[in-house]
């Protein structure tokens, strides 16, 4: 009877979930347009293949600046939202549901270093962790990479406003401050006086398996399972594959990832993750 009770309750609550889900639309606290705009047409996309069997609905991005991503995180914890992107970590696989499916296959997992112009020949000389080393980094403290710095030693400058990094980077507060293939170019366009001073180092990248995926209560499981049958269909039919290269098609080749010296970090996932895939951008002679 215990066993009776406890599976009623279940799906009393997957259906009060479905039901508010159905009134406020799909909640996610990340939604800064140009940061995640690939993660929410993504989304959006799953959510459009799988209307048919789960009814037509559509991401609700909250009215707030984005938090944090714990804040983000206890936000889900709490019901607040119904969708996180974030990068798995041992607690989270704990406390959430997630699809352990990296978003942006092994994507964000190659770095490159933004720069002040006059140290070019400084870091031409690079070619090893160890020589990274004897130069002092910069990066958001809040963020979930934030902990490989002391797990590879080197050294870094935390700064829990991510906004004011490059501002310091120009002032000298750190030598170099490593951003994704997709953010490094777009940041130094974006803000005209940094890009004066600053620039994309040319023959280094960092690499680290840094997976992101869709994370959800573990009071929604009917949600999740729409977001995996959803997933499932869009790679079965080539979609994600075409939203993945209209977003970020052209990266490999303005990094010139085959001709940089690959830095590789020890970076603290937990184990069982799947191994990063890149075949969707990076082709073979990059890896």
């Amino acid at each position: 009877m215990r066993g009776y009770l406890t599976l009623v309750l279940l799906l009393v609550g997957s259906l009060l979930s479905t039901t508010s889900q159905a009134d406020h639309g799909i909640r996610v606290c990340q939604h800064a347009v140009q940061k995640y705009a690939y993660r929410l047409e993504l989304a959006e996309l799953i959510l459009a293949r799988t209307a048919a069997q789960y009814g037509e609905n559509h991401i609700h991005p909250s009215t707030l600046p984005d938090p944090a991503q714990e804040r983000c995180l206890n936000m889900l914890r709490e019901g607040q939202v119904d969708l996180a992107f974030v990068p798995p970590n041992s607690e989270r696989l704990r406390d959430f549901a997630v699809i352990p499916f990296d978003l942006h296959n092994g994507m964000l997992g190659y770095r490159v270093l933004l720069i002040r112009k006059t140290d070019a020949e400084r870091f031409a000389q690079v070619n090893s962790l160890a020589d990274l080393r004897q130069l002092r980094g910069g990066f958001g403290s809040q963020w979930s990479d934030f902990s490989l710095f002391a797990r590879n030693q080197l050294p870094v400058e935390g700064l829990a406003n991510p906004d004011n990094l490059l501002a310091m980077l120009g002032k000298r507060r750190f030598d170099y401050y490593h951003r994704g293939l997709h953010e490094a170019w777009r940041e130094l366009d974006e803000n005209p006086v940094a890009g004066g001073e600053l620039m994309v180092e040319p023959h280094l990248a960092l690499v680290y398996h840094l997976p992101v995926y869709f994370t959800f209560n573990r009071n929604d499981p009917l949600l999740k399972r729409r977001f995996e049958q959803g997933l499932a269909m869009i790679q079965a039919d080539g979609s994600l594959q075409t939203l993945f290269s209209r977003h970020f098609g052209q990266l490999a080749t303005q990094a010139g990832l085959e001709q940089r010296t690959l830095i590789p970090l020890d970076y603290p996932n937990p184990p069982g993750l799947p191994a990063p895939d890149t075949h969707l951008w990076l082709q073979r002679g990059s890896r």
